[in-house]
């Protein structure tokens, strides 16, 4: 499965990145990787939380996206080890001004009832979007000739979207600027949709609620990728099927289960018994694992991190959070290198930015960001500097109202609830009414991108991609707003002229310039923006610790994905 090109919120450490240790012998590997493999057999993949969604254009977490990716595919995908671009389910080629792209789909690519996959079915894909009232992914095509004019009822089509009259699999995309993320944005996500299933719901008098309502969303029976779907027991597992007729070869596997446990504790536990195949644990479970024989385990710092992410207008907090010495503030009363330390067993390092070490647009020079080192009188000195004073209680008060926050974090994920906990207390410290406050991780991202005003600070992650444009986090554009129905993941509803700008910049730059060094000119001051404003504390950037039973075969985590090669996976017996 290729990475989502877009961001994506993450219940647990996710499973990309690149292998840095393995508990397995590189011998023992490659011998493996000789033997003929063997039909049959399933794989039990462990979560800690459910899906939400099986339709392409509504994935918000990693959990529909790992289901979604299974069932559908992508027209080019990037390289698990380097992150560049290369074809997938269809072959590319770029215009010299940069501005259209021509893609062929597979000759052999069918839907799983037997019909091709056509230029049309790219095309109901992006048309869903722009219905949808629920998706967060219309910036992914904002510069698509005409996308626009389609999304605002303007228009019947997408004048960009161009099908070959004489073959019916080839078509050209047509920007109306340059974009530099362009071919990941409109090529590299799973929003091919089968017209002849859910064209009906995208008609010239449908209405956003029919694609977002369609009960083909949590029971696709059309599918394009390596699995199909058998059954969702919610809030027990996902059972999919091999699909005998995938264009890239039959998986060896018959069976790929998804399977919801209660904490990362049960993914651990599931583990060591065999009952589950492959999962990540949490980092205060990695010792016990490496007693266990049964196991390899994959070690490999994150594509994302986890963060808590501060409402800056929010209800109850907002009269503090809005200020940003109170944000830099709270930065400097949590000791985060104590917490990587004791909660995350050093399998992680702290983080003071959006972009992540194995991105290119990871900042050069950190030197220039502010690293926040623990200093519970410089916290002390800027809450008094902005008037927040110490009442009889000991609560921290200002024109009256005193300062209460409300942590919330994902249950089940031990290691960040213990985070909460410890932030909480460490907050206490400090003056503040802070308490933590565990709820369904599903629910929370709701909330979360519908723009629910009941959330202080939220501790979270993100699932980032080989693209590192931030603009579907960040840009002003993003922040959801219920009284307008737009969903976002701006749910700091933090605003920036600057960092719009660098983000403009670095997405469609006014020279059109989409070099790399350009680029990391304006991400540099995009996250020198963050670093000093505080809309989140950027917490740390996890170890991802992926372990799998040893009789499975071919699962070969990469830097940018983890189940990539998943047709190739065997079960030796």
């Amino acid at each position: 499965m290729a990475v989502f090109a877009a961001s994506v919120l993450v219940a647990t450490a996710c499973g990309q990145g690149g292998p840095s240790a393995s508990q397995e012998p590189a011998a023992s590997a490659s011998a493996a990787a000789s033997e003929k493999p063997q039909d049959g057999g399933r794989v039990i993949e462990a979560t800690i939380s459910d899906i939400a969604t099986m339709q392409p254009i509504l994935v918000n977490d990693t959990a529909s996206g790992r289901v979604t990716g299974l069932l559908y595919d992508v027209l080019i995908q990037v390289d698990a080890k380097t992150g560049e671009p290369k074809p997938n389910l269809a072959t590319f080629s770029v215009s010299q001004d940069g501005l259209t792209y021509t893609f062929e789909i597979n000759a052999k690519a069918n839907w799983s009832d037997g019909k091709p996959v056509i230029a049309q079915d790219y095309l109901t894909g992006v048309q869903a979007v722009g219905k949808s009232a629920k998706t967060v992914r219309k910036s992914s095509y904002q510069d698509v000739q005409g996308f626009n004019d389609y999304k605002d009822g303007k228009a019947q089509t997408i004048e960009g979207i161009k099908i070959d009259s004489s073959n019916p699999k080839k078509f050209t995309v047509t920007m109306a600027k340059v974009s530099c993320p362009a071919l990941l944005d409109i090529a590299n996500t799973y929003r091919i949709l089968p017209t002849h299933v859910f064209g009906k719901y995208l008609t010239a008098t449908s209405k956003p609620e029919d694609i977002d309502n369609a009960p083909e969303n949590t029971n696709p029976q059309v599918v394009d990728g390596p699995f199909t779907f058998s059954e969702w027991r919610k809030g027990d597992q996902v059972i999919l099927k091999k699909n005998p007729n995938y264009w890239n070869g039959a998986p060896h596997l018959d069976e790929y289960v998804y399977k919801v446990v209660a904490n990362t504790a049960a993914v651990t536990a599931g583990l060591k018994t065999g009952e589950i195949t492959f999962g990540t644990i949490a980092a205060r479970d990695l010792a016990d694992m490496q007693t266990v024989d049964s196991v390899k385990i994959t070690k490999y710092p994150s594509l994302g991190y986890t963060f808590i992410g501060w409402d800056t207008q929010s209800n109850v907090a907002g009269v503090a959070l809005a200020d940003k010495r109170v944000r830099q503030a709270l930065a400097y009363g949590l000791d985060m290198d104590a917490v990587i330390k004791a909660v995350v067993f050093n399998e992680a390092v702290a983080h003071v930015a959006h972009h992540v070490a194995v991105q290119w647009a990871y900042p050069q020079d950190t030197s220039a960001l502010n690293p926040y080192k623990f200093d519970k009188a410089k916290a002390q000195s800027l809450l008094t500097e902005a008037g927040w004073v110490k009442g009889a209680d000991g609560i921290l008060a200002k024109d009256g109202k005193k300062f209460t926050l409300t942590i919330s974090t994902n249950s089940g994920n031990t290691e960040r609830e213990t985070l909460a906990q410890v932030a909480a207390d460490q907050y206490k410290q400090l003056g503040i009414d802070a308490k933590a406050a565990p709820e369904a991780f599903q629910g929370l991202v709701t909330k979360l991108t519908s723009g629910d005003k009941t959330l202080d600070a939220t501790i979270i992650g993100w699932s980032l991609g080989s693209e590192p444009d931030p603009y579907q986090i960040w840009h002003s554009s993003q922040i959801p707003d219920p009284a307008k129905n737009v969903t976002g993941f701006g749910f700091t509803y933090f605003k920036d002229p600057a960092m719009d700008k660098a983000i403009e910049e670095g997405r469609n730059p006014s020279n059109g310039d989409c070099s790399l060094a350009a680029r990391r000119k304006n991400y540099d001051t995009f996250n020198k923006v963050l670093n000093e404003q505080q809309p989140y504390n950027f917490g740390y950037v996890p170890n991802v610790l992926a372990v799998s039973s040893k009789t499975l075969q071919n699962f070969n985590p990469a830097p940018f994905s983890t189940v990539y090669n998943v047709q190739d996976w065997w079960i030796k017996k």
